[in-house]
């Protein structure tokens, strides 16, 4: 049997490794996406797929660093499902409600904080978790008091989808040019090549425009049903496995450096008082010998 302590997923391991991890040297990392329409050509596993193969390569990857050469970064089960109201005229979306996802958000950090973890970096696959993950890490920083990092995979490499993007601006929101190079490149049997259509989008404003590459300043709701044929918001037939590499090395990149920078901080940067409240009466760190908290002794 394989050395469980030496994998880099957390539902691997046994809690007493958990248990053994060092919490000032061990980053989690949590993929969020969704499950959704991705027109006819893509499956609706699009965006957690991307989130959880970028985190999944950066800790199948990760040496450490200098000033960290011993640190661990841990893959946490992902949370599969977003909030996706706007897609869900397509069958085979599932679609959250912003409550039910902002409580799986605060109960898996709050489960796993309250043993002494408090280096966390969620990787967003799904555009429409960004506003309530912006909301339920600014509630989970008062509430359980761990400053969690957060951000899109897409916002770091935009200068390379500038670069090699070859579709006309709105070329790259939906089922683009972005996410299906990124799928020929991951999973090119995921696609249907024979389905490949552009739907470039109508914009009810200019300053709405929608395009990884240049966000319009302005947001109106979508819905799909009504703003697209199928599903397609963008040009997937401008995709390529060879962009689809170098968006996805660029996105590993950048993920990795931010690993890296979270580790350059210490703990009073990325909690507050209330965090140590919690673990008040608790080391936070039981060893194998210890019951958890709640346990009652056996008797001598």
């Amino acid at each position: 049997m394989a050395n469980r302590a030496s994998t880099h997923h957390w539902g691997s391991l046994t809690w007493q490794q958990i248990a053994d991890l060092d919490r000032d040297t061990t980053v989690l990392l949590l993929a969020t996406g969704a499950i959704e329409q991705h027109g006819p050509h893509l499956p609706v596993n699009t965006d957690i797929v991307n989130s959880s193969t970028l985190i999944e390569t950066v800790a199948a990857q990760w040496r450490g660093t200098p000033a960290a050469p011993m640190s661990r970064v841990i893959v946490l089960p992902p949370i599969w499902w977003g909030t996706s109201p706007h897609h869900k005229s397509y069958p085979g979306t599932i679609s959250l409600r912003l409550e039910t996802f902002h409580h799986l958000l605060v109960d898996t950090i709050d489960s796993i904080s309250r043993h002494g973890f408090y280096r966390f970096l969620i990787v967003n696959g799904h555009g429409g978790n960004a506003g309530i993950l912006a909301a339920s890490t600014g509630d989970i920083s008062e509430s359980l008091g761990v400053s969690v990092a957060t951000y899109s995979y897409w916002n770091t490499i935009a200068g390379v989808l500038r670069e090699l993007g070859e579709s006309e601006l709105g070329g790259m929101g939906h089922a683009c040019e972005m996410e299906t190079s990124l799928a020929l490149h991951l999973n090119p049997a995921s696609v249907d090549s024979n389905a490949l259509h552009a739907d470039l989008p109508t914009t009810r404003l200019p300053v709405a425009g929608i395009d990884f590459r240049r966000p319009g300043t302005v947001g109106i709701a979508l819905d799909f049903g009504r703003d697209t044929r199928d599903g397609v918001m963008g040009d997937p037939t401008a995709a390529t496995p060879e962009k689809g590499r170098a968006f996805f090395e660029a996105a590993v990149t950048e993920a990795t450096a931010i690993v890296c920078s979270l580790l350059t901080l210490d703990r009073h940067s990325l909690t507050t008082e209330r965090f140590a409240q919690r673990l008040d009466g608790s080391t936070g760190r039981r060893t194998a010998g210890t019951p958890p908290i709640g346990a009652t002794m056996p008797a001598e």
